[in-house]
């Protein structure tokens, strides 16, 4: 099955510090929710149902609140790096 959409979420958000020191940057709240769910909720308003999530920093934060993306009307596949690769990773 093809991915609509790719999120790269798995920077460290070094210059939003301190909100980030325990925190991952998707994770951030906006008006309380997760600034993650507005990029969701904008590709499934669209039609991008099948979306890929690269993780690094904190990944099971962001996995064991969003899980399967059923909440946010998507399916999501989520893609570990086990180091930092930067963008073209």
């Amino acid at each position: 099955m093809p991915l609509s959409a790719i999120i790269m979420a798995g920077g460290e958000g070094s210059r939003l510090r301190p909100l980030t020191c325990d925190t991952p940057k998707p994770m951030v709240p906006v008006l309380g929710k997760p600034v993650l769910s507005y990029a969701l909720q904008l590709l499934r308003r669209h039609g991008l149902t099948e979306v890929g999530v690269t993780l690094q920093y904190l990944p099971e934060r962001i996995s064991r609140h969003f899980g399967s993306g059923a909440k946010e009307g998507v399916k999501l596949h989520y893609h570990r790096e086990r180091e930092p690769l930067g963008t073209a990773g």
